[in-house]
């Protein structure tokens, strides 16, 4: 399932209205662990806007708002607002979810965690001891 998030970003610079706008794969970023870079560049850099410009900078005070969301990010945009922490933590869950799943249907034969919430619990705290060695 792909995630990813359309934004605008509408300013005005010389008495001229912009509004660029840029459609953001969310995926590849928290997949490396990384953190999104901020949406201003993202829209700056696929619309030719020089970061060293007085532009950008106008642009940086702009209105950002967010559409057309995909995936688990969907959940998180509303109203032309996404909660961007939201979405990360829903979205690290939903990995983890995964591939306990295939722990489990890999060593158990369980086809999913749904059938059985102890073993989910049990895999889960296991997964936390791991993370504190």
């Amino acid at each position: 399932m792909k995630n990813s998030i359309c934004v605008e970003i509408r300013f005005s610079f010389k008495g001229e209205n912009f509004a660029p706008k840029s459609v953001i794969d969310l995926d590849p970023y928290l997949e490396k662990g990384q953190v999104i870079p901020p949406f201003f560049q993202l829209v700056a850099r696929d619309n030719q806007i020089d970061a060293y410009s007085y532009q950008y900078e106008v642009m940086e005070l702009g209105q950002m708002v967010f559409s057309e969301a995909t995936g688990l990010a969907a959940e998180f945009c509303e109203q032309g607002q996404f909660d961007m922490e939201g979405f990360s933590e829903r979205w690290r869950e939903h990995k983890l979810r995964v591939e306990l799943e295939k722990i489990a249907r890999e060593t158990m034969g369980i086809e999913a965690l749904d059938q059985s919430s102890e073993i989910y619990s049990a895999l889960l705290a296991a997964y936390r001891l791991g993370q504190k060695s």
